[in-house]
């Protein structure tokens, strides 16, 4: 039978979700105010909110809108972010959709699993607009700076590496929740990332002849800058795979607290009040004295 990623037993799933109630869980699982019980620090998530979406904006859609103009001798590298205008519809839908989570995450849940399902989507969903925001930059100057040759090589190692990475992340998770894991294929990009390794030097000697002497695919004339800026795409592919697989037991395990939510705050043994919340906790336990006053 195989072994799926978000099959695990409650019994198995306990190996990645720490107690979230303890003072001693790690770090990386703490989500700061995002899954807090108190309104007024939910409330103040609405600061870095609006800083952080002008920022996604300004890099996202007014980077590229401008990026023809001016007379900077990087012009022509700038120029590159010209060609990611089409972000622009995405980035404002995931604006929106983050800040009405951002505003709905302010107001009470129901329980404290739920909350702590708002504040782990407002975080992918944070995460997947800057990358999308970030691409003007970095992937739009790389390609302003080695231009479409280039380009395209530096995108295609990038996308293999972040999938082969992830892919490790997925089976290393299994291992842990299962054991040993026997995979009854070899996934493909986990075959051709090994033969695009024993080539990148050959590569990158043609990407750096085409900018000194063929320009095929490239704009304007040469720049050393050209040299410096073709590292700006492994560092967004970089940016982007230690985002995405460096948390991916935060997102997994919280999949499994909130499938066996209630075994877990039994297990963990979670008062009322920070389960349910000061108020619900005080209309339980009136409820359950009334009860206990009736049995008598």
């Amino acid at each position: 039978m195989a072994k799926r990623l978000f099959g695990a037993s409650f019994d198995k799933s306990q190996i990645i979700n720490p107690n979230l109630f303890s003072e001693n869980k790690p770090f990386y699982y703490d989500l700061g105010l995002s899954d807090s019980n108190k309104f007024y620090k939910r409330l103040f998530l609405v600061v870095p909110l609006l800083a952080f979406c002008v920022i996604s904006y300004g890099l996202g859609i007014g980077l590229p809108e401008t990026a023809d103009m001016g007379t900077s001798y990087i012009k022509d590298i700038w120029q590159g972010a010209h060609y990611f205008q089409w972000l622009k519809i995405p980035i404002i839908l995931f604006i929106i959709i983050w800040s009405l989570l951002i505003i709905l995450n302010i107001f009470p849940k129901r329980n404290f699993m739920i909350q702590r399902v708002f504040g782990i989507m407002s975080l992918l969903i944070m995460m997947v607009m800057s990358f999308l925001a970030f691409m003007p930059m970095l992937l739009g100057i790389t390609l302003g700076a080695i231009g479409w040759l280039g380009f395209s090589v530096i995108c295609l190692y990038g996308f293999v590496f972040f999938v082969n990475t992830v892919q490790s992340s997925v089976k290393k998770i299994k291992q842990e929740l299962y054991g040993e894991v026997i995979e009854e294929k070899t996934p493909l990009v986990a075959k051709i990332w090994p033969r695009l390794k024993q080539f990148w030097l050959v590569l990158l000697v043609i990407i750096v002849i085409n900018i000194l002497i063929f320009r095929i695919g490239m704009w304007g004339s040469f720049s050393i800058w050209s040299f410096v800026c073709l590292f700006a795409g492994p560092i967004y592919f970089g940016i982007l795979t230690l985002f995405i697989c460096g948390p991916m037991k935060l997102y997994i395990s919280t999949f499994y607290f909130a499938k066996y939510s209630e075994q877990y705050r039994i297990l963990w043994r979670v008062t009322d009040e920070k389960w349910y919340g000061k108020r619900k906790a005080k209309k339980l336990a009136k409820k359950q004295l009334k009860q206990e006053k009736r049995g008598k």
